[in-house]
């Protein structure tokens, strides 16, 4: 079991350093432009915040609804299972109040085959449309936690999505390289994030039927009904 983690941690060293890499070369080519220019034009934004002596990963982007539309999806886990974050193999809810859950989530790592999916317990904790705070309390990682952050922003019609975190996956591989593919994985999750809600209010697809409690109880033909 030691050398399987072992071997798994320098696979996953050597992946992510090759992805962050590639990251390093296309933030080069961007334009040096401010944040808000940025996520004005649709662009994500990624930083590092130190928090409590924790060096956490934080993206941020603009999405072109209010918040209470963009809450009831971002806190369903069933919208990310297998459409948001097509890693997530299946989520298993445990425990599920307004204020709170708990989840057991398998992810497929997938780039190669011979990495295996992890499984992790998560614990999350909601303030109700504003922010969410997670963090691993059973599973494969080591340390896994974080927080959304959600702010309405052009007087409310859009919302500023902060999504941040820190992990520690028990492997021997330097934390710097982790934030590195972190610092991929972020937007990507942020992006299928606005590209879910506008399907699902501009394009009119089907929300989740699933969903939890912390989602609020609101009806979907609610959510599709024309903004004030």
């Amino acid at each position: 079991m030691k050398f399987q983690k072992l071997r798994l941690g320098r696979l996953l060293c050597a992946l992510v350093f090759c992805l962050s890499s590639l990251c390093a070369t296309a933030a080069g080519a961007a334009r040096d432009d401010s944040e808000q220019a940025r996520l004005d034009r649709g662009d994500v934004v990624v930083d590092s915040q130190k928090i409590d002596g924790v060096t956490y990963v934080c993206a941020k982007e603009i999405i072109n609804e209010a918040p209470s539309r963009v809450w009831p999806i971002m806190t369903n886990p069933f919208e990310f299972e297998g459409k948001i974050s097509p890693r997530m193999k299946s989520v298993e809810v445990l425990v599920d109040k307004p204020d709170y859950s708990l989840l057991k989530c398998d992810i497929n790592i997938g780039v190669l085959f011979f990495i295996p999916s992890i499984s992790y317990t998560v614990e999350s904790k909601y303030d109700a449309g504003e922010r969410i705070t997670f963090k691993r309390i059973a599973g494969d990682l080591r340390d896994f936690r974080g927080f959304w952050q959600v702010r309405p922003v052009n007087g409310g019609k859009k919302t500023e999505l902060t999504y941040s975190m820190y992990i520690d996956p028990g492997f021997p591989v330097p934390q710097w390289i982790i934030r590195e593919g972190v610092k991929m994985e972020l937007p990507r999750t942020l992006v299928a994030l606005r590209q879910r809600v506008k399907d699902i209010y501009t394009a009119k697809l089907a929300p989740e039927q699933r969903s939890i409690l912390a989602s609020g109880v609101v009806a979907h033909t609610s959510w599709l009904a024309p903004q004030p």
